[in-house]
Order: structure tokens, then sequence, then C-alpha cells
């Protein structure tokens, strides 16, 4: 303490005889000796065990007994989880009972917000990949690959990607101030948009503009509904009397593998989408009974498709079945496994995954077979209205009607 900020009237420290135990303490005390004996049953020696677990000890009691306010106890049980499971991965994270209920109203496509899908490819950024249509985003002319740094005067950057998201959604009817980066074009702006209830579609389709007999298909992101939705879409759209199909993964970060395996089988020859490999290094292939359409494919993929879109790409590529255009992909191939812990989410990482041509992509990305990169400043036409396209949309064009051709 600074003795020129001490305050006269309080009473020197001494030391004292030890507080009685309260409950929790005993509690805490009982979890401590349980993890003991579980890390010795590891091969863990017992002696580190004791020392590592009694500092985090030491530190609760400490900020009980000297913290300049009153904590409860379930926060710092919730912070000491978090930061644990932080220090494992970007991917892996703890959702307390309210990020957790916030989770499940997202699952159910429908939840208070401003109308945007925000990438989990990067955890470190909060990249809008796609602006809904008739949301208050759109309304406010936010744009996919806009970074929102700074919500209602807090800084964004630094915090965890859940809680951040959780500054941006909110009841219906209030108002959030979103600062915006747009790196495109250099500069940051801000916007104040009016919270809705938004519902949350994965999957879009229609004819591509100017060419009746081509499909487009943009899928934002893998929900446990996106595979039945993508198989409805390809109904809706007439997909047998369709010539080919363009099928836009970019901005997708991923999502539920489930969906991914079966919307993969529509537009692979073979049933092994994937390969999960165990921490011991075990494989087992994933295997969809989707029926494979045979038809000209083009699949669109950029820096922000991962995870799950690329268990779509990579498999596309290794079978051959099509052709990917635009830029390498993002390179996630670990998948997380949401274990629910007393009202709770851990959402952990679990396993790898492969190609069908056994292909590790973590870290590297899927390179596709056309490389194409936006210009400087370029805006994205995803699931476009009128026949202006971005230059990755028409070289996918291009490439498509090459392929048409090439099947007669």
């Amino acid at each position: 303490m600074n003795d020129n900020n001490r305050d006269e009237s309080a009473p020197e420290e001494t030391e004292s005889a030890p507080r009685p135990l309260k409950a929790w303490q005993q509690i805490l005390i009982s979890v401590v000796l349980v993890l003991l004996v579980l890390f010795a049953g590891a091969n863990v020696i017992i002696y580190t065990n004791y020392n590592n677990l009694g500092k985090l000890f030491q530190v609760v009691m400490n900020i009980h007994e000297h913290y300049v306010e009153d904590v409860p106890f379930t926060e710092l049980v919730d912070g000491a989880i978090g930061g644990m499971v932080k220090a494992l991965d970007p991917y892996s994270s703890y959702q307390n009972a309210e990020e957790s209920a916030e989770f499940m109203q997202e699952l159910s496509g429908r939840i208070g917000g401003i109308g945007i899908l925000i990438s989990s490819a990067d955890p470190s950024k909060l990249v809008v990949v796609k602006v809904f249509s008739d949301s208050p985003a759109e309304k406010a002319a936010l744009l996919p690959g806009d970074i929102i740094i700074g919500a209602d005067g807090q800084n964004l950057t630094e915090m965890e990607q859940d809680a951040a998201i959780s500054l941006i959604r909110g009841e219906p009817g209030t108002d959030v101030a979103l600062d915006i980066l747009r790196s495109e074009e250099g500069r940051t702006f801000q916007v104040t948009l009016k919270r809705e209830y938004i519902v949350v579609p994965s999957v879009e389709g229609g004819e591509l503009p100017g060419r009746p007999g081509l499909a487009l298909v943009a899928i934002s992101s893998f929900t446990e509904q996106t595979g039945d939705e993508f198989a409805r879409v390809l109904e809706e759209i007439d997909m047998p009397n369709k010539d080919g199909l363009i099928l836009d993964l970019r901005y997708n970060s991923g999502g539920e593998v489930r969906a991914a395996l079966k919307t993969a089988g529509f537009l692979v020859p073979g049933r092994e989408i994937f390969y999960v490999v165990d921490r011991d290094g075990a494989e087992k292939a994933e295997v969809s009974d989707s029926p494979y359409m045979d038809k000209p494919l083009v699949v669109l993929v950029n820096g922000y498709s991962a995870s799950a879109a690329e268990i779509v790409a990579g498999a596309v590529k290794d079978y051959g079945s099509g052709k990917l255009v635009g830029s390498k992909t993002y390179g996630k191939g670990v998948m997380q496994t949401v274990y629910q812990v007393d009202g709770s989410n851990l959402v952990l990482t679990t396993n790898r995954y492969l190609t069908p041509g056994r292909h590790d992509i973590h870290g590297s990305g899927i390179e596709p077979d056309v490389v194409v990169d936006l210009a400087a400043g370029e805006i994205v036409t995803i699931m476009p209205e009128t026949e202006t396209f971005d230059s990755q949309l028409r070289e996918a064009e291009r490439v498509l009607l090459e392929l048409t051709e090439a099947r007669g």
C-alpha cells in the first residue's frame, strides 16, 4: 500500500487467528482434495498437484478476504473455469448460465439483435460475414467484412467473442451504438441501430441472375437444420432440371458438422465425407447417406470459410466433383463438443478432422482450384438480385459454364 494514501483512521494490519472456515471454503477444500486424487490417478506427481491447486485456493482466499468489494463465489468459479479453458486453444470456451441461454436462443433461430452473422473462424475479431435482409444492419448499410470494434462505448477488441456478441444483442426495441472498422476502405465509423427480433436463415437459393439454367445457393453457417434446409432448397429451385450449381461458402465460419456431412453428401459421389481423429490418433470415417446430385459444381470460398465449411469444400476438392474458386480457406481442422455443466456450457476441442484424401488442413487451409482475390474496396455480392457480380462470383460463373459445356 502507498503510505501517502493510507487512511490514518484505519487500524494497522496485524497477524490474527485464522477465521473459521465457511461452508463454501470447506467445499472448496474438498474439491481440491478430490482433484488431487484424480490427477494422481493420471500419473501426475501429487506434490505438484498440491502446489498448483494450493496456489488456486490461496488466490481465491485472498480475493475473498482482501478484495475491495465482495465477489459472489459463483463469479469466482466461472472466472477460474473460463480462464482455464481459454488457456487451451482459441476455440474452447466456457459459457456461464446467461451465455448458455443466449446460445440456446441462437439455436432456436430467433434472437434479439441487429441481423448479422459473426464469423467464429477467428475468435479474436467480430467479423460480419452476413447481413440479413430487411434487418437493422442492412438498413444501416453494414457489409460483409466489416469488423465491429466497439459497442456502446466499450472496446470489443480485447473481449471474449461470446461476451462481445452479448453486448450487441439485446432486448428488441433498444438501441446499440457500434464502432465499425471497414478495412477495405481504411476507415472507422459509428452507427446506432435499433434491435429487433431476428429470424436467422442459413440457406438461400435461386437462379443465377441472367443465367436461368444455373443455380446459385449460399450457406451462411451450418446449424442443426442446414442439411434439411439445403435439401429443401435444391428441391425448390428444381435442381434436377438445372445445368449446374454455384455453392457460395464465403464467410461461412462453420457450425454443426452433422449438417455439413449431410450437405456434402449431395455434392460428392463417395460416402466418406471426412475422418475424425481422436486424441489417441484413432480414425473414424463419417459417412453421408444423402443422394449425390451429379451436376457440374463450383464452390466459392474465401479466407473466412472455416471448419464445417471446409469439410464440404475439402470433400468436393478431394473427390474432384467440382471446382473451388476464390481465395484460400481459413484452416480450422479441429472440432468442438458442447458439454452441459450445471446450467453452463463447456465448449471443448475434442477432435481433429481429415478430408477424404486424409489431408490435415488445420492451420494451412484449402487452396482453391482457381484463385481469385477481390480488389481493394470491392463489395462481395452474395445472392445478388442483378447481374452485377463481384470478381469471384463472376469467375465462378465462367468456370461453371466451362464445366457444363464439357458435360454436354
